[in-house]
């Protein structure tokens, strides 16, 4: 990113139904930087920015990239190691999160477009030339709070939702989930998905952003992914479950269910804090 600086804003205090923000950073991770293994009272969310590493989870390891989220209830020990030569930029986000809700996913990948707009939002918080002090608190607070928006979207804590009308205008979404449910494959292409809608691909695709803020080609990935740690935890053989999610490809399978989760489909079975959650 341009323009980088490190940012470390305490004491925020924010605070919303379910979730209270304690502490925002923004972390480049140098090859000086020696990590061990350590908790928090309090819980964690990781947003990688920019570069590679990976992080362990009470023996669990997540591959990590741009738009990687990691998320580490309190009291989870855990650790970082550095991918690569280029020093990965992290966004660290200190929070209490309410948990009567389905539990977050511990690693999950934010789509492009949603990792844009923590990126820009990052960006904001550069021009506030003095982000610590009360005259800008308001306008702090309400970047950190945009920025956690996408994140739990992404690991599920929130749902995706209408924000700008009725429910009922989620018609669309739930149809091409029905469809999803029915009409699913490694043959049948996101065109013949549309066309059951009675949309091309690109018409579809604004509709379903302006419903649920996904593509088809997210909604369909989100779905697979869904199916598939359903799956897993019923006990299949990992290329069983490929071929019920329309992956024939074992390999394929593996490696598209690693990016999906930062985890193999092996160790996401074995860890305690797997959801199918969306």
């Amino acid at each position: 990113m341009k323009n980088y600086r490190p940012i470390l804003l305490q004491n925020l205090a924010i605070t919303v139904p379910g979730v209270r923000v304690r502490q925002l950073r923004l972390n480049q991770h140098t090859p000086e930087a020696v990590w061990t293994v350590h908790s928090h009272d309090h819980g964690q969310l990781l947003i990688y920015l920019t570069g590679r590493g990976r992080q362990t989870a009470e023996g669990n390891t997540c591959e990590c990239r741009p738009g990687t989220i990691i998320h580490h209830p309190p009291g989870v020990s855990h650790s970082f190691e550095r991918e690569l030569t280029r020093p990965p930029l992290v966004l660290v986000i200190d929070l209490d999160l309410e948990m009567v809700r389905a539990t977050p996913h511990p690693c999950a990948q934010m789509p492009d477009a949603d990792l844009n707009k923590v990126r820009t939002a990052v960006m904001r918080l550069f021009q506030i030339r003095q982000v610590e002090h009360r005259e800008s608190l308001l306008a702090v607070g309400s970047i950190v709070l945009e920025i956690l928006d996408r994140v739990l979207l992404a690991i599920g804590w929130i749902k995706p939702f209408n924000r700008y009308g009725d429910a009922k205008l989620m018609n669309t979404t739930r149809f091409v989930e029905r469809v999803l449910e029915r009409l699913d494959g490694p043959e049948v292409t996101l065109e013949a998905i549309a066309a059951r809608s009675g949309y091309q691909v690109d018409h579809l695709n604004r509709r379903l952003k302006t419903e649920c803020g996904l593509t088809l080609g997210q909604l369909r990935a989100r779905h697979r992914l869904q199916r598939a740690q359903r799956l897993i935890q019923q006990g299949l053989p990992i290329q069983t479950v490929g071929e019920r999610i329309g992956i024939l490809d074992n390999n394929y399978f593996s490696r598209w269910f690693r990016q999906q989760t930062g985890m193999s489909p092996s160790a996401w079975k074995k860890s305690p804090q797997r959801t199918v959650s969306f």
